[in-house]
């Protein structure tokens, strides 16, 4: 069972976040950033949707778990920001949408390494729509090139917790350019929204 976290920094992978790593086969591809225009930076946006049912609510976790439509269950963390998750039930359906940007950007020897931070903004439904709630969370900081394929195009970095991550160079970009080594300042943006659709009163 997979558990997606709607809640805190540990979000910011919800579309991948896994009680244990997904096989190889199933994992996302690395994202494709392309050029801004702007020499030295590069950008990505990936958008992920999942539809499914509440099986059911634990409302001291504030834990929702839903099959998804290709039978999948998951266990999905409800952020304090969707202040009526009390009206949730077994039956409803549960709308989620994941928004991810990434922001590269070259930074030349000798510039200052840029400490990660990160913020976290939320908003709710009126009280006069159904349940529903979204939060949006950034992290900024200087990542490390690790390792470089010039064949399949794909650039791994480090941040400085250690954490690696792989990308994609789009056909616009010159990786040629690039070492290992070299650092950039990455700026992470996602954005998540949950909708649920109440099940028709009998």
């Amino acid at each position: 069972m997979r558990k997606l976290a709607l809640s805190s920094a540990a979000f910011l992978a919800v579309a991948c976040t896994t009680a244990s790593p997904p096989p190889a086969s199933t994992a996302p591809a690395p994202v494709e950033v392309k050029s801004t225009g702007t020499p030295g930076e590069a950008a990505a946006v990936r958008t992920a949707r999942i539809s499914a049912q509440v099986k059911a609510v634990d409302k001291s976790a504030r834990t929702l778990t839903i099959v998804e439509k290709d039978g999948k269950v998951e266990t999905v963390k409800v952020p304090p920001e969707l202040k009526r998750f009390d009206e949730i039930a077994a039956g409803d359906t549960i709308q989620i949408e994941v928004q991810q940007g990434l922001l590269l950007e070259y930074q030349a020897a000798g510039t200052e390494a840029v400490t990660p931070t990160a913020a976290i903004v939320g908003g709710r439904a009126d009280a006069s729509s159904a349940p529903g709630g979204a939060v949006a969370a950034g992290v900024h900081g200087t990542v490390t090139i690790t390792a470089i394929d010039p064949k399949t195009r794909f650039v791994t970095f480090q941040d400085s917790y250690g954490e690696k991550y792989t990308v994609k160079a789009g056909p616009g970009l010159s990786i040629e350019k690039l070492n290992v080594g070299d650092r950039l300042l990455a700026t992470y943006v996602e954005t998540v929204a949950l909708q649920v659709e109440k099940t028709p009163a009998k």
